[in-house]
C-alpha cells in the first residue's frame, strides 16, 4: 500500500474513541492538546472538531507501550 492509500484509508478517531483504544480518559487527551504534555500524539482540528488518524493512534501506543515478559521471578 502506497502513501497515498494509507491517507485515504486512514479513519479519523474523536477524543473518545481515541481515548478508548488508548485505554484513557477523553479529559486526559483534552489536558495533553492544551498543556502540550504529549506532542508525539499529534491531533488536528477542523473547524470545531478535534481527530486523531488512526494510525497515529495505534503507533503512539506501540511506542509507549512496555513489556514486562523479559522479567524473570524466582
Amino acid at each position: 500500500m502506497n502513501n497515498t492509500t494509507a491517507a485515504i484509508t486512514d479513519r479519523e478517531l474523536t477524543t473518545k474513541e481515541a481515548a478508548s483504544l488508548l485505554g484513557l480518559s477523553p479529559s486526559t487527551l483534552r489536558k495533553w492538546r492544551c498543556t502540550g504534555e504529549r506532542p508525539e500524539l499529534p491531533w488536528c482540528k477542523r473547524f470545531r472538531k478535534v481527530f486523531y488518524l488512526e494510525s497515529e493512534v495505534i503507533l503512539f501506543r506501540e511506542k509507549n507501550t512496555t513489556s514486562n515478559c523479559d522479567e524473570t521471578y524466582v
